[in-house]
């Protein structure tokens, strides 16, 4: 696997704006005698994460489908901002604190790419509350990119080799994907949506779910749920963070997802509490997500204009679907700094004995020593599951992760984390924990609740 990404992150943002501000914008279109363009983004935990500039300062963002506008969250790193003249208005989004305050602003210049360009854009900027998701993943994202920049084009997303690549013309697209068949796609509130049919004891049935690049999980199912409900093979835990707070519920696996052509089994859902989500939050109906943990298992093309989507398996798509086995939250702390000590330009001579030869290596005491440096970002505990294995093992909350299996602190990033407490069920993990001025190892093994 390329990259194997689960943090489950979901975050989605309906602004609250004044009708009459709506749809106002021209919107993303390519430069005049430009017909396509590639950008490339990086991956973490299923996101795609886009170079982006607003008012020629560069950002970090998210490519976010359920997003409504684009939002900047994070100023961190970020010298000075221009942004137009606009007014304060209230910002809801899931979890369980009240709607927070943005600065909504029109006629403002996004670019994307080399030869992408908003002219007129809408930004909300958080106010009184900053979001950072940094400790979450290995960089710094200041905010999202809204389905926006998908409405005026044919898009491509390739998980698989990292790009998004935008037509203006259908006919522009490489074969295998005109080819490929296309299927209805609704438009809500400018968001994407698509029926699935999914088969399990608990949800079975057809479902229309929201196209969301802004989630790195599999699949949200918004039931009506509380705390006290019970599932068979389900289990309690935390789902990820919205704008208005972290977001508890349940999770489990269904038998299948049927998704046009394609059929997916044992997929990984979670159904967060109905405290984290209603209709007064997030302004329209639907019964869920589709998330970057299906999605990546596709080419995917969305055909905006024309409301056509399709979808095509790609390598991963026969890949398993895991949760959090071990139950261990983590996040970035810190920066620890590693020195490396070498001597540079070893000499090989060759000295003769009579007719035979043998070769000495000498070090030249007059050679240069060879320093490297190297800061690496300690990892913390910051969640842990109740009952899990990491819960037994005894892991507590703040303790620092220094050591897992053969991996030592400075191999260590939140992606090798992740993927090991996530991927492979019954694996054995030797971890090597620094609590205060303790260091100790412990073991425990990845133990699925749901199969």
């Amino acid at each position: 696997m390329k990259n194997l990404l689960f943090f489950l992150l979901y975050f989605c943002i309906t602004p609250v704006v004044d009708a009459q501000v709506v749809d106002k914008q021209e919107g993303f279109v390519l430069e005049p005698g430009i017909d396509k363009e590639k950008i490339s983004f990086e991956s973490y935990s299923n996101l795609i994460i886009i170079p982006v500039k607003v008012n020629d300062v560069d950002f970090n963002f998210i490519l976010d489908t359920g997003a409504t506008k684009t939002i900047i969250f994070n100023l961190r790193g970020i010298d000075s901002l221009s942004i137009k003249k606009g007014k304060y208005i209230q910002v809801n989004g899931y979890g369980k604190k009240k709607s927070v305050r943005a600065y909504h602003s029109l006629g403002n210049r996004i670019e994307v790419g080399k030869h992408i360009i908003n002219k007129d854009a809408e930004v909300l900027v958080l106010g009184d509350t900053e979001i950072d998701m940094s400790p979450k993943l290995d960089v710094e994202v200041h905010g999202l990119l809204s389905v926006d920049f998908l409405k005026n084009f044919i898009s491509h997303i390739d998980y698989e080799d990292s790009y998004v690549k935008v037509f203006n013309n259908f006919d522009d697209l490489p074969n295998f994907l005109r080819r490929a068949k296309q299927f209805d796609m609704n438009i809500k509130i400018n968001r994407p949506f698509v029926n699935i049919n999914l088969d399990n004891d608990l949800v079975k049935g057809d479902y229309e779910l929201l196209i969301d690049t802004g989630s790195g999980d599999a699949l949200w199912i918004l039931n009506e749920i509380g705390k006290d409900a019970i599932f068979k093979n389900s289990f309690e835990d935390y789902l990820g963070f919205g704008i208005n707070g972290n977001i508890y519920g349940l999770r489990t696996k269904v038998n299948s997802l049927k998704l046009f052509n394609s059929t997916l089994k044992k997929v990984a859902v979670s159904y967060p509490y109905k405290e984290y989500h209603s209709i007064k939050k997030t302004s329209f109906t639907h019964d869920g997500s589709l998330g970057g943990e299906v999605l990546r298992r596709f080419d995917v093309v969305i055909d905006y204009p024309n409301r056509k989507i399709s979808m095509i398996p790609n390598r991963s798509f026969d890949e398993g679907f895991y949760y959090n086995m071990s139950g261990i939250g983590v996040q970035k702390g810190e920066l620890d700094l590693f020195t490396t000590y070498g001597v540079k330009d070893f000499t090989d001579r060759k000295v003769g004995y009579g007719n035979s030869t043998s070769t000495i290596t000498t070090i030249d005491v007059s050679q240069r020593v060879r320093l490297s440096y190297q800061y690496v970002s300690k990892i913390y505990v910051d969640y842990i599951r109740e009952g899990s294995p990491g819960d037994k093992a005894g892991i507590v909350v703040g303790d620092q992760i220094i050591g897992i299996n053969r991996y030592n602190q400075r191999q260590l990033t939140m992606n090798k984390v992740t993927e090991l407490f996530f991927k492979n069920p019954y694996k054995k993990l030797k971890i090597r924990i620094k609590r205060g001025d303790k260091i100790f190892k412990v073991e425990m093994v990845n133990v699925p609740l749901v199969l």
